[in-house]
Parts: structure tokens; sequence; C-alpha cells
């Protein structure tokens, strides 16, 4: 079913959006039209035939051509264009591709070093978990130490205490003796300085 009455504006609005004859007759065909009402319509508006003319013969898709699968063109300037047309589709998406494949280099280079400096970053990680897992290692090993020493300080402290209270309690026996053996002693001596 058309879409329009009228084939010849559906190919201008095509043209406008930059199609070549090849596409519009492949387009207006999916639309509905007649192969020759597009061709007809393609003519008019190249200025090759009047409404009044009879439409050149069509070889598209098997139409009064003998089954060849390609346009005909009529004859004005839009056959050498169209060639053109089909040729900057071709170049256009040559530049597209290339400038894609460039850009997607671009990015797998960008890729790829993040993943090196990931890699980077996770061995550095795993190195200084290692390390910090040695140093507390040694740091319970010290601990240990230091609470080794402490306990052997407090063990001989206790000694050093006992051995005082026992050194106390020797003085504190020994002392009045002494102190009196030293009073007779300076009794003993004023008398003999006395005499």
């Amino acid at each position: 079913m058309a879409y329009a009455q009228n084939p010849v504006q559906d190919v201008m609005q095509l043209r406008n959006q930059g199609l070549t004859d090849q596409l519009i007759m492949s387009e207006l065909s999916k639309r509905g039209y007649d192969p020759s009402q597009v061709q007809m319509a393609i003519s008019q508006i190249d200025g090759g035939y009047s409404q009044d003319m009879p439409a050149p013969p069509s070889s598209y898709g098997g139409y009064g051509g003998g089954g060849q699968q390609s346009y005909s063109q009529p004859p004005s300037a839009s056959s050498g264009s169209s060639a053109a047309d089909g040729n900057i589709y071709e170049r256009i998406q040559e530049i597209a591709e290339t400038m894609i494949d460039e850009k997607w280099d671009e990015l797998l280079a960008e890729v790829k070093k993040i993943v090196e400096w990931k890699e980077k970053v996770e061995e550095k990680q795993l190195k200084i978990e290692s390390d910090v897992q040695k140093l507390k290692e040694d740091f319970n090993v010290l601990h240990q130490g230091v609470l080794g020493k402490l306990d052997d300080y407090d063990g001989r402290m206790r000694d050093v205490g006992t051995q005082l209270n026992a050194v106390g309690k020797v003085f504190k026996d020994v002392i009045p003796e002494f102190v009196e053996n030293v009073k007779e002693l300076s009794s003993v001596t004023e008398k003999m300085r006395g005499k």
C-alpha cells in the first residue's frame, strides 16, 4: 500500500534525504509503488520525461527487464551522480570504520594501561599485607619477650624483697644489742679516760 498518491513527492523527499536512485527505487517498492511508477517519477524530477510520456522500461527486480537485478537509470545527469553517491557512501563508511578502529585501538591501549596499573597495585598490596603480617609476628615475639623479662624482673624483685625483709629482721634483732654494746663501750672508754 502506498503512503502517498504521488510518487514524485516521495522521490523528492527521499532525494532530499540523500538517497541514491537505487535506494529510492527499493524504498518506494517496499512502500507498495510499482517500479515503473517510481522510474517515471524519477524521470520527471530529472526532466527527462513529461507526465504524458510512457515510463521507460525498467529492469528492477525482474519487472520487464529479463530478470536482471540492477536498476535502469534514466538518461540524465543523475546516473553519474548515482555512482558518485555510491562512492561517497562507501568513502564515508571507510572513514567511519577507520575512525572507529583508531578510537578502539586507543581505548584498548588505555584499558591495557589500567590493567597493568591494577596488577602493580595488587602486587604492592600483597607485599604490604605480607609486611604487616611479618610485623605482627615480630611484635608478638617482642611482646612475649618483654612479658618474659617482666616476669623475670618481678621474680627477682620478690627475691630482693624477701632478702630485704630477712635483713630487716636481722637488723631488728641485732641493732638493739649493738646499741647496748656501743653504750657499754662508751662507758668503758670514759672510765679509762678518767683514770
